[in-house]
């Protein structure tokens, strides 16, 4: 499929792919239109992030630990996450 875009949205288009958000510009104009679709079909749902943003945070989160793990700890975790514990 081929589509012409005006100069006004072409710049847009532009502009998003120099923030290096989307490497192409059919990521941009899927990521727009996919986003305009589910905010008219669930407006009371706010957007999720992104993938670059959640990536940026999963890996900021693993790099910078608050506090260190204590042992056994990460086991009870996983345990939770799978259901296999279901106390907590």
């Amino acid at each position: 499929m081929t589509v012409t875009l005006n100069k006004r949205t072409e710049a847009i288009v532009r502009a998003q792919l120099e923030t290096g958000r989307y490497a192409t510009p059919d990521e941009v104009i899927n990521h727009l239109i996919e986003e305009r679709l589910s905010s008219e079909t669930s407006p009371e749902l706010p957007p999720g992030p992104d993938e670059t943003e959640l990536k940026s945070s999963l890996l900021g989160a693993v790099g910078k630990p608050v506090r260190p793990y204590v042992k056994g700890e990460l086991v009870e975790l996983a345990r939770c996450a799978v259901g296999e514990d279901r106390s907590t």
